[in-house]
């Protein structure tokens, strides 16, 4: 029977890691079922990844017999109702181990179905590292609503709401007088609902490990609720964007998304920027696979650190069965412990490794340079960071509403 997790985190993807244990095949699919990537669209990619791979094992039997039996298995997580907030979905089947488990993922995953003897976890690890938790605030003049976020999913935490008096036109000269009491009356209201705002962003911000603010609202008033947060929830300030107010069912999550990309876009402009700056001064920085290693087995990272690599080669590294030593390569024996190494996907080792030690994995397109560093950098902790350090790990779990 499958077990499903929605939205997982970093903890679910180790606990994955480290328990699949024992002899077989484990086949790992990552579906995209979002409406913009046209459901059905999932069926045919299986179809065609699951000729490609028969005529892999092509010969032998059993090994094709096991497959079939995983396909099945996943195929049946597909065709079965799915959670409504999920965009993808990661299936990891191993018949002969008796696991089926499944995650419901909030983000759209590119389609790809990969047969080893571990889960491939490359993709939801690069989902998970380019997650980011919000504290969303929506508000007009007199009613706003906080909720938690990521992208492609958000949760309502609290609704606050102040009586301000209407407008009125006047209608002569002592009506006018009443008019202007009513104006400043209106205008105390405000900022009195402003205020308290303020105060409620202030009492959720330490309450989750949120990554930064998203403002909802019009410019005038998100102008005024900036001036009275303290400085260090303005810096926080991931974006804002014009959102008129409506009823409950407001639709948040375009505009979410669209802040979440363009913070990206401007965080992956100062990284490679940083990266440069390190390169020409050679200062800070470890360059390539084995040194990447080292840097996080020795913790020389730390807060301020970071990894960035590019995508996935595919290539394989090799960790010692006693002494769990990451060499990228592979090695028959260790020359640590001198037990057999086991082979395992070199860039799922360095982003395990990087999450364990809570150390931010930036994934990014090729065409940046990288490829003069075998496609991996990481940038050392140091006291004084040239940039804003990196944002922090995202778990992509939403909380239970407050009461």
């Amino acid at each position: 029977m499958a077990t499903t997790v929605l939205n997982p985190t970093f903890k679910d993807a180790q606990w994955l890691s480290d328990h699949v244990d024992g002899e077989g095949m484990v086949v790992s699919c990552y579906a995209d079922t979002s409406p913009a990537g046209v459901r059905p669209l999932w069926r045919e990619h299986l179809k065609n990844e699951v000729k490609r791979i028969d005529e892999m094992l092509s010969g032998n039997a059993a090994a094709i017999h096991a497959f079939h039996r995983n396909i099945a298995a996943i195929e049946a997580v597909l065709s079965s109702r799915r959670p409504a907030a999920a965009r993808g979905m990661a299936i990891f089947a191993a018949s002969e181990r008796n696991l089926l488990q499944v995650y419901a993922l909030a983000s759209a995953v590119p389609n790809r179905l990969v047969v080893d003897e571990e889960p491939y976890l490359v993709p939801l690890l690069e989902l998970l590292h380019r997650q980011r938790r919000y504290l969303v605030v929506h508000t007009d003049t007199h009613r706003g609503r906080l909720y938690t976020a990521i992208p492609g999913a958000v949760h309502m935490i609290e609704e606050i709401e102040e009586p301000v008096p209407k407008r009125h036109r006047a209608a002569g000269e002592l009506w006018g007088k009443q008019q202007a009491t009513i104006a400043r009356q209106r205008e105390d209201h405000v900022v009195h609902y402003i205020k308290g705002l303020a105060r409620e962003i202030e009492r959720a911000w330490p309450e989750e490990r949120y990554d930064g603010i998203v403002l909802l609202g019009e410019h005038e008033v998100l102008a005024q609720l900036r001036t009275y947060l303290r400085e260090e929830l303005r810096s926080s300030i991931a974006g804002e964007a014009p959102h008129a107010w409506a009823g409950r069912q407001v639709p948040l999550l375009g505009k979410i998304d669209s802040i979440h990309a363009q913070a990206l876009r401007e965080q992956e402009r100062q990284l490679f920027e940083d990266i440069k700056r390190r390169l020409m001064e050679d200062h800070h920085i470890a360059t390539g696979r084995q040194a990447v290693i080292d840097a996080i087995e020795n913790d020389q990272i730390g807060y301020s650190g970071c990894v960035v690599m590019e995508s996935d080669p595919g290539e394989v590294a090799s960790r010692g069965s006693g002494c769990h030593k990451l060499f990228a390569q592979a090695v028959g024996e260790c020359p640590s412990c001198h037990a057999a190494c086991e082979k395992t996907n070199l860039w799922q080792a360095i982003a395990l490794s990087a999450a364990r030690k809570h150390v931010v994995v930036h994934f990014v397109e090729p065409g940046h340079g990288l490829d003069k560093h075998a496609g991996v950098v990481a940038l050392l902790a140091r006291e004084a960071p040239w940039i804003a350090p990196p944002e922090r790990v995202l778990t992509a779990s939403l909380p239970e509403r407050r009461t």
